[in-house]
């Protein structure tokens, strides 16, 4: 595979910024990899942080400003909070937003000419329109700082996938596996991800109340496991 390169000759970077507080042992660090995989092999070079880990030291920052500059794309991928972004996530996205307009001392240093902003959020609610506002948040960034938007990919039960590699999660994830492929080919040529794949990382990976089940089983033995099972319908309050 030959490597990919801008009009310059100079080797295309991707960023991967994931803002899930778990890191890497996230489903968004999960799902962010798998693209980030499907790029490289592409012949893009790769590199990828967390929001959390930017955030730690100026030094960090200054990284994360270096590899934004350099990047002529960046994936953002994290988890849904409460309809929007984790707040790690946030206080990144401010500082790039930050420096990009000018409102930092230190200016982006000279980087590709265009640069582009996509997004994959996942939550635990059965139904990916939950994650609509996330991805919204997430435009109205790239729009305020100087990015293009370059879509964005929305998957629900994310509970089901947590931890595990895309390749060893079986055959319920067949269709985000297609919509990842369909998004890293149309990102590569330099288009935005196609509406056929943010459809097929919509579908549901497996039946509501299945779904249901599973999770209120996982909840009882973790109530079970710290000793609070008998409490678990209490209330205190009333």
């Amino acid at each position: 595979m030959k490597a990919a390169k801008d009009g310059s000759g100079a080797m295309r970077k991707a960023l991967l910024l994931v803002g899930s507080p778990r890191g890497a042992k996230s489903a968004s660090r999960m799902l962010g990899g798998y693209l980030m995989g499907k790029l490289e092999a592409g012949g893009m070079e790769t590199a990828e942080m967390t929001a959390a880990a930017a955030l730690q030291s100026t030094e960090n920052q200054h990284r994360t400003h270096k590899a934004v500059d350099a990047a002529e794309l960046v994936v953002v991928a994290f988890p849904l909070y409460v309809d929007g972004l984790p707040a790690p996530l946030v206080q990144a996205l401010e500082l790039i937003a930050d420096r990009r307009k000018g409102s930092l001392p230190a200016s982006p240093v000279a980087g590709p000419r265009v640069q582009r902003v996509a997004a994959v959020v996942q939550c635990g609610f059965p139904e990916a329109r939950q994650n609509e506002a996330a991805l919204a948040i997430v435009r109205q960034f790239a729009k305020e700082a100087g990015f293009e938007w370059a879509g964005g990919l929305a998957m629900g039960m994310g509970g089901a996938v947590t931890g595990k590699p895309l390749d060893k999660a079986g055959g319920m994830v067949r269709n985000v596996v297609k919509a990842l492929d369909l998004a890293a080919a149309a990102l590569l040529e330099g288009r935005d991800i196609p509406e056929e794949a943010a459809a097929l990382m919509g579908k549901r990976l497996m039946p509501t109340w299945l779904y249901t089940f599973m999770g209120n089983r996982g909840m009882k033995r973790s109530a079970k496991k710290h000793g609070v099972l008998k409490r678990a319908n209490a209330r205190p309050y009333e």
